[in-house]
């Protein structure tokens, strides 16, 4: 494979060519990110939760000494908005598909993103190195979903890669450097700042932190700062390896440190006042608190590490989320003394919670529960609504018995059943139930008919139960003995 190498970025002028910006989409665990490592030479999928990529990530390499600006994008479908906007900001889009895999539903959305930004694509099928590889299966079934590639009707440009082996990288980085002279990009270090949010976060040391990718003029040190309803100065500029930097020039991506509040990812940065927003990337800014109406299944306290995934999270909780307050940064005592004024559940994503608001939440009794990967809040959130929604959901019902006495013995309560269905044995778990409501839980402590101890007691008999934890009954109610399914 041709070599690649990262150099200094040199400064373009008025007119000049500058970096293409690509955004690398497709579906999860396609590879995505083991490609942009085979292009930087670096091992970032190792380090990410899963493997999966969290967040959008902006890097430059260079490549027979021309520079390329790459937007690594999430591939869960809970990125749909920040893959969309990732799409609105580049210059040329690589749609990356497992061989394997083919084309899958996040494929699809991908290629409707591309379509609604307009911008130019190809496509590059992995994992070729595969035996089972089949590449022609894959292109027939682009062609099925409307895209045409070269050699089957069409004109997409289609690279046969191997992101682990390396093969083709030549090839797809040959595409790449023509598919961006066809555009003729240019650049104007003179023109006003125009600065695209690729990602925002709030450091616990630095503060406000983003990462910007220059579209046009330059950025310098001490610069002023707007990005909507933010502002800011330049203090410090780091390149993705870490390194100080003077100046950003186009096509260059870095993070920046002088915001004096989270700028929204995807809004477009100046260096002028803003009289109103001018971006139709941006997005709405996070709301610090939402007023919880009835009717929800959960109420939450929603904290993450950076405003992409902030914004992505909430953008995907259903109906049934009361959202009590959200936000970037660690979880404080703010929140859990919120959480226990309004009966939420604290939800972090890749967010700690501070040594205070830890024993704070020990003393209230305040769940905190955190995350490193967004399918897996997602689906553990929807576990519990279904669960609000309908409690037997994961249950397998034993047997049900009504209440129609009560006994006094040793002065413990004891409820005189019938057992309507099935059996109830001793140990069992049961639901007390009053007309549709479900009351309390207990477990069946014993099981008495006369003078006699029974194990169990089926349809028909009539027997005394006593509860471990005794249960608040009365005639007519309803227990339901139940086991987790």
């Amino acid at each position: 494979m041709t070599k690649l190498t990262k150099k200094t970025t040199k400064t373009p002028t008025k007119g000049t060519t500058r970096a293409p910006i690509i955004t690398i989409m497709g579906h999860i665990d396609h590879g995505k990110t083991t490609l942009l490592d085979a292009l930087r030479h670096t091992h970032v999928a190792d380090k990410e939760s899963g493997g999966i990529t969290q967040h959008i990530g902006a890097y430059q390499i260079e490549y027979q000494g021309r520079p390329l600006t790459f937007i690594d994008t999430p591939g869960h479908a809970a990125f749909a908005a920040m893959r969309s906007r990732g799409a609105k900001a580049t210059d040329l889009v690589i749609l990356v598909i497992d061989v394997l895999d083919s084309v899958k539903p996040q494929t699809k959305e991908c290629l409707e993103h591309i379509k609604a930004a307009n911008v130019p694509f190809l496509v590059a099928l992995n994992k070729i190195d595969l035996p089972n590889a089949a590449p022609a299966i894959v292109k027939k079934d682009l062609a099925d979903a409307g895209v045409l590639v070269e050699g089957y009707g069409g004109d997409v440009v289609c690279c046969e890669i191997s992101a682990k082996t390396q093969a083709g990288l030549p090839q797809l980085l040959e595409m790449i450097l023509l598919l961006s002279d066809m555009q003729d990009l240019k650049a104007d270090l003179k023109a006003p700042l125009k600065a695209v949010v690729i990602e925002s976060s709030l450091d616990k040391n630095r503060g406000p932190v983003a990462t910007l990718i220059v579209h046009q003029g330059q950025l310098k040190l001490g610069d002023n700062l707007y990005a909507d309803n933010v502002s800011g100065k330049v203090k410090a500029m780091f390149d993705a390896a870490g390194r100080s930097l003077h100046q950003v020039n186009p096509g260059q991506p870095a993070l920046i440190l002088g915001f004096k509040h989270l700028p929204v990812v995807g809004s477009i940065v100046t260096s002028k006042v803003q009289s109103k927003p001018n971006s139709d990337l941006a997005s709405p800014a996070p709301v610090s608190a939402t007023k919880p109406q009835a009717g929800f299944a959960i109420k939450i306290i929603l904290k993450t590490d950076a405003a992409g995934t902030l914004e992505a999270i909430t953008q995907n909780l259903g109906n049934e989320v009361a959202l009590i307050s959200q936000g970037v940064g660690e979880i404080n005592e703010s929140d859990v003394l919120l959480a226990q004024s309004t009966g939420a559940k604290i939800i972090g994503f890749r967010v700690k919670t501070n040594t205070s608001a830890e024993k704070l939440a020990e003393i209230e009794g305040i769940l905190i529960k955190t995350y490193n990967l967004i399918h897996e809040l997602l689906d553990d959130l929807q576990a519990q609504i279904l669960k609000q929604l309908e409690p037997t959901i994961d249950e397998d019902i034993l047997g049900d018995a009504k209440i129609v006495a009560e006994f006094i013995v040793k002065g413990s309560r004891i409820a005189g059943c019938q057992v309507i269905s099935g059996k109830l044995k001793v140990n069992d778990l049961v639901h007390l139930q009053r007309g549709k409501d479900q009351l309390a839980d207990s477990r069946i402590k014993s099981i008495h008919q006369g003078k006699d101890t029974l194990d169990k007691a089926k349809r028909g008999d009539e027997c005394g139960l006593a509860f471990s934890p005794p249960l608040d009954f009365k005639l007519k109610d309803k227990l339901i003995a139940y086991k987790k399914s």
